[in-house]
């Protein structure tokens, strides 16, 4: 990893869209910001953190990701998410991640997300042997 990672920021600025809606088994249950759509772009947010500070030949794999969902934003809300890289332990990545309103900047989720810093090559070897079955 290059210097400076440990202050890496990361954002997605996000319109909400219908089909961000809370949607499980292909029925909407609520119209709005799913919980699900906050995950994807948290981990969004935290690659973009991260990903300028790779050495050539390095890459990394997500392990982990916490979100509490605080507060609902409903269709065509504005929003940022950011992530902010929070701790380096080795090859493990943390950052830390926020949805808010781009506007109002009010809290709607928060959490962590982490990844694992590889070889590209070790990680492709990973890939190969991945669970088919």
């Amino acid at each position: 990893m290059k210097p400076g990672i440990e202050s890496a920021v990361g954002y997605v600025d996000v319109i909400v869209t219908p089909d961000m809606s809370a949607t499980l088994d292909g029925h909407e249950i609520h119209p709005v910001y799913s919980t699900f759509w906050a995950g994807y772009h948290c981990e969004v947010a935290a690659r973009r953190a991260i990903e300028p500070y790779f050495e050539d030949g390095e890459n990394a794999v997500g392990s982990g990701l916490s979100i509490n969902h605080r507060a609902m934003a409903a269709i065509g809300a504005r929003l940022t998410v950011t992530a902010k890289v929070s701790s380096i332990s080795g090859n493990r990545i943390v950052c830390t991640v926020e949805v808010r309103t781009l506007e109002s900047r009010i809290l709607l989720a928060e959490g962590t997300q982490e990844q694992v810093v590889l070889p590209t090559v070790r990680l492709q070897e990973l890939v190969k042997h991945a669970v088919v079955t």
